[in-house]
């Protein structure tokens, strides 16, 4: 899977759980994390032996995670939050370049109504 430019992530915009997950472990491995448990809650064991979390995280980001959140079951926040975002600014990038409110509601799935929401956001 490739991974998507999360430069372009506007932290302060995401849910403050999954903001605080960022904070923890960093931008790129909350992403991955989301990718996979996303959804759904997850238990963060107090050794990380116990976890295939492992398979997910690098060593020091499950360290962090665990240092944090050990025995407590975590309810991951999906990774849409990361998508919406992108496919928002690329609507935005669009719009700005000339395609119309109905040429954007076609390609992304969205009603006219939508468009114009995210387009009052630039």
């Amino acid at each position: 899977m490739q991974l998507p430019d999360l430069t372009l992530i506007e932290i302060t915009q995401l849910p403050h759980s999954l903001q605080s997950l960022i904070e923890c472990i960093g931008l790129e491995n909350a992403y991955h994390l989301t990718c996979a448990y996303g959804g759904r809650p997850k238990y963060i064991p107090k050794h990380r032996e116990r976890t295939k979390l492992a398979d997910v995280l690098p060593a020091e980001a499950l360290d962090a995670l665990i240092k944090r959140f050990a025995g407590v079951a975590l309810e991951i926040p999906k990774a849409d939050h990361f998508l919406r975002q992108l496919r928002n600014l690329q609507i935005q990038q669009e719009s700005a370049d000339g395609l119309s409110r109905s040429l954007l509601a076609d390609k992304y799935g969205l009603s006219l109504r939508q468009i114009g929401n995210i387009r009052r956001q630039m």
